[in-house]
């Protein structure tokens, strides 16, 4: 009871805030965010192939959300008894986020950690604010394409170990709303040095060039693994720890780009046109409202 009481202190919404601190960490953190399907799973799946980089499923620890020690345990492979340690020595959060990055690389033998939650993007305040050396990467996609996944999205879930199909069908205003939120969210930190914007379409037309200006970007080499991470062993490869986005293990490819041409009704266009077409244009998805 008492770890369970020192999590909820330190992590229940209610006090996240205020437990904070004021801890100031300096270590160089790799941060993904971006609205919900828009490429950050594969993102993160890229990263940890690099053998300089451990970036496992989500953790949420930037968010004020409550977490679960034994799932966050399970997710990441760690030593629960570890975790709890690393929980009790910690005065803030921000303390407690460092010393999961340790755990983390001590476990993969990696040199740095990297976080992927898509809503991270909600927080840039508490991630530049207590981690100002960190290097926060942001995944855009089209916003057409970004609602038609998010519409079906999850795809999945898992029963008894297994991943099993399930039917989801999201309003489109819903998915547009989410869309714009998280690009209105980014926009006060795009001229950020630490912040990097890695467009989706690009990750998947041209990954060499864009891997290779994101790696520049967080100051890591070159690695051609990077380029094959479909084949790369991992401790994160598990798809029922990410069952929201199986396809990351495969290739790379382009499938996904432009569905909103067939998949999106005239109803829908006009729906999204009227929450976030202007968003579209202002990042050049599209020329006017005529699409």
């Amino acid at each position: 009871m008492k770890a369970r009481s020192l999590l909820q202190r330190l992590f229940g919404r209610r006090g996240a805030d205020d437990l904070r601190g004021a801890y100031v960490s300096s270590r160089r953190h790799i941060v993904l965010g971006g609205c919900g399907r828009s490429g950050t799973t594969l993102a993160r799946v890229i990263l940890d192939s690099h053998p300089g980089i451990c970036c496992g499923p989500e953790s949420k620890v930037f968010l004020p959300d409550p977490l679960r020690l034994a799932r966050l345990a399970e997710r990441f492979k760690l030593d629960p008894a570890r975790l709890r340690a690393a929980v009790a020595a910690s005065g803030s959060r921000a303390e407690f986020i460092d010393r999961l990055a340790d755990l983390c690389c001590d476990s993969t033998g990696k040199a740095r950690w990297a976080e992927k939650t898509p809503r991270n993007v909600l927080y840039l305040d508490f991630v530049f604010g207590r981690f100002p050396q960190a290097r926060f990467v942001h995944l855009l996609r089209d916003g057409r394409d970004v609602a038609c996944s998010l519409r079906t999205h999850p795809r999945h879930r898992v029963v008894n170990g297994k991943l099993v199909p399930v039917n989801t069908w999201r309003p489109m205003r819903e998915c547009a709303t989410r869309w714009r939120d998280s690009l209105l969210a980014v926009k006060p930190y795009l001229a950020d040095p630490r912040l990097h914007t890695v467009r989706y379409e690009q990750l998947v037309g041209e990954p060499r060039a864009t891997i290779g200006r994101l790696l520049d970007f967080l100051g890591e080499p070159w690695d051609e693994r990077v380029l094959a991470h479909a084949e790369a062993a991992s401790e994160y490869r598990d798809a029922t720890k990410f069952p929201q986005n199986p396809e990351a293990l495969r290739p790379i490819e382009q499938k996904a780009v432009r569905r909103w041409e067939r998949d999106m009704t005239a109803e829908d266009r006009a729906i999204f046109k009227r929450i976030a077409g202007d968003l579209l244009v202002e990042y050049g998805y599209a020329a006017d409202d005529r699409w």
